[in-house]
């Protein structure tokens, strides 16, 4: 291929196919690579826990369709989780984890369970109504995210149709914040 500026007094530059190049060759060769196909396009990052992985239950959703937050955080979810234990066929696994936050002044804070091999949890979350936005991520030891979720003003509680299933024993944490607002609010734990 040859690129020439174009004739006296032209300022637009032109370009005209070299008859001898070859279609293919449009990168220089030093940029054509000879690394085989695998390491040119190496699969995805795989960021997500080795510990637990998410599994959806949309059958899940009915049991929390018509739940309404009312009064105290901890009973709140108490009664969430209550509500969906024998669709989810789980029972909560301690007492509600509690706390109250202010989005701009409160730093996250850090609620700690075991993961059983072979067993699935629940979380569940209830804001008082000063929270519009809660939102808790839960990870294993290592810091991999196994799943995140969030509250908001149309559905002011965390019933998520997932479980988060761990393949062994494993430690985990759930770290919590509030993104809007300020209050109160509970998580609980429920497992098979």
């Amino acid at each position: 291929m040859l690129v020439a500026c174009g004739g006296p007094g032209s300022k637009i530059p032109t370009t005209t196919p070299d008859a001898g190049a070859d279609a293919n060759a449009g990168l220089p060769a030093h940029v054509i690579s000879t690394l085989p196909t695998d390491v040119r396009n190496p699969p995805p990052f795989a960021l997500g826990s080795k510990h637990a992985k998410r599994t959806d239950h949309p059958e899940w959703g009915a049991c929390h369709a018509a739940f309404k937050v009312a009064g105290d955080p901890a009973k709140a979810v108490d009664a969430l989780g209550s509500a969906c234990a024998s669709a989810t066929k789980t029972k909560a696994i301690g007492a509600a984890m509690t706390g109250t936050q202010n989005a701009t002044s409160s730093m996250p804070i850090t609620y700690k369970f075991h993961g059983q091999a072979k067993k699935c949890y629940r979380l569940y979350g209830v804001a008082s109504a000063g929270v519009k936005s809660l939102v808790a991520v839960v990870t294993d030891a290592d810091g991999a995210e196994i799943a995140q979720y969030h509250t908001d003003d149309v559905t002011p509680f965390i019933a998520p149709d997932e479980a988060m299933c761990f393949g062994d024993d494993a430690d985990a944490q759930i770290a919590v914040s509030v993104g809007i607002g300020d209050g109160p609010y509970a998580l609980s734990v429920w497992s098979e």
